[in-house]
């Protein structure tokens, strides 16, 4: 009851928005330079008209350490990811380099102190997967090369030890001048990460332990290689379905694609994406929609705006139907973006049900005689599975699974019907006279 009771409030408060073509609701600042990752919640902004969870500048990390379990055999890889910062320090216009991760060819942690950089710069970038959170710089080509081969290290069957396969990667911003060298030593019993971190001529030596029993709830925590600073900057992930930030895309250039640094839109791990085509948001609604779920955890992404030379350009027939961890549908539509000083964008969101948006569907079921004295039948061409009456302010008087409804004790005045179908809840105003 707690669910309709919600849903009717809604309606009441958003009685012509689709009339108006869904304005914009709520917006989302990451400050200047997009430098500022947003968690966003639309339960909370459902609840509260603001869905901002938290926020954190995203220039302060190098790595982010998974402390996700690692869920043996199922999902392995989502606890030995390290993902890298790979737009830290990247300005085009003032024609700075990113931070980039490489592995040394040939070299070996067993030759920690002596190992060749030569060539370092012409080495190929590792980078985060897009797609999703599990797959990481550091696990780049997992898991082509086998279930228990994480590239940085390989899972040891008998000791539960993800144990370091020697590799040596290095770390580095041309722009700033320094270079990190890094072995991944150990992900013992999916607990405790052990990393070795210096600089390239073995100074400022660092032997990392991160245990994640310290970080329950997250997804990663953050590694700063110049600070040497562990940073808890992400809010409990169940606590959040969006995040706002500057990340590497792979963008299709040329018939290839080619990573190139966005600001944009990634999912929780528990948030389900269907992005309809074609249609704006006052034209789609769940009974018509034709997007299947994309599982990427950039399913929003960034294609949704386009710079024009002077101004970015939003979409407006990109419409997104988000499932999130509460297992309740939103339809959200973004409605303008400017970067700059405050990087703002704007968007319509919407928790969508087939009744509160279908007029097609809400045709269908019909209450009679209304105006009434208060007894009413309700006849529809789907199943009815209850009924209630609210009065204006969300109270609710009267709940029946039966096709008609005696509400002569009612007062005299207008009374919110909502009826529970198979398709979805509708929407119906029944004048009590």
């Amino acid at each position: 009851m707690k669910k309709i009771f919600l849903l009717a409030v809604l309606s009441i408060s958003l009685p012509s928005i689709y009339a108006q073509n869904c304005p914009a609701n709520d917006s989302v600042s990451m400050g200047p330079g997009s430098g500022t990752d947003v968690f966003y919640s639309l339960k909370k902004a459902n609840t509260t008209g603001n869905g901002v969870v938290s926020s954190s500048v995203n220039n302060n990390w190098h790595l982010a350490i998974s402390v996700q379990a690692s869920n043996f055999p199922y999902n392995p890889a989502n606890g030995a990811a390290i993902r890298v910062n790979s737009v830290l320090g990247e300005n085009p216009q003032a024609g700075t380099t990113g931070t980039k991760l490489v592995k040394l060819n040939g070299a070996n942690v067993s030759n920690w102190r002596n190992a060749d950089t030569t060539g370092l710069g012409s080495l190929p970038e590792l980078l985060d997967s897009d797609s999703t959170w599990n797959l990481s710089a550091f696990t780049s080509g997992y898991p082509k090369a086998g279930p228990f081969n994480f590239i940085w290290g390989t899972y040891n069957q008998n000791n539960k030890n993800i144990e370091s396969n020697g590799n040596v990667y290095v770390l580095y911003n041309k722009s700033a001048n320094w270079y990190k060298k890094i072995n991944v030593k150990e992900l013992s019993w999916d607990t405790t990460w052990h990393i070795i971190i210096s600089n390239i001529d073995n100074t400022d030596s660092v032997y990392l332990k991160v245990s994640k029993k310290n970080y329950p709830k997250r997804m990663f925590v953050y590694y700063n290689v110049l600070t040497k600073q562990l940073l808890d900057r992400e809010p409990d992930s169940d606590q959040w379905d969006l995040l706002w930030t500057k990340y590497k895309a792979m963008i299709e250039f040329n018939g290839s694609k080619v990573p190139y640094s966005v600001t944009g839109v990634l999912g929780n791990s528990a948030t389900k994406v269907a992005k309809n085509l074609g249609k704006k948001c006052n034209e789609v609604w769940l009974a018509n929609k034709t997007a299947k779920i994309n599982p990427s955890i950039s399913a929003i992404g960034s294609d949704w705006k386009t710079f024009t030379g002077t101004a970015f350009a939003v979409t407006d027939t990109f419409v997104y139907f988000i499932s999130t961890r509460d297992t309740q549908t939103y339809k959200v539509t973004m409605k303008s973006y400017a970067g700059g000083s405050k990087s703002k964008t704007t968007f319509n969101f919407y928790q969508a049900t087939l009744g509160l948006e279908s007029s097609d569907v809400i045709e269908s079921v019909s209450l009679y005689p209304n105006p009434s004295n208060g007894i009413v039948r309700i006849s529809a061409d789907l199943a009815i599975e209850s009924i209630s009456i609210m009065n204006l302010q969300g109270q609710m008087l009267l709940n029946t699974k039966e096709n008609f409804v005696d509400a002569s004790n009612l007062s005299a005045g207008i009374y919110i019907v909502l009826i529970q179908t198979e398709a979805g809840l509708l929407k119906k105003t029944l004048v009590k006279e």
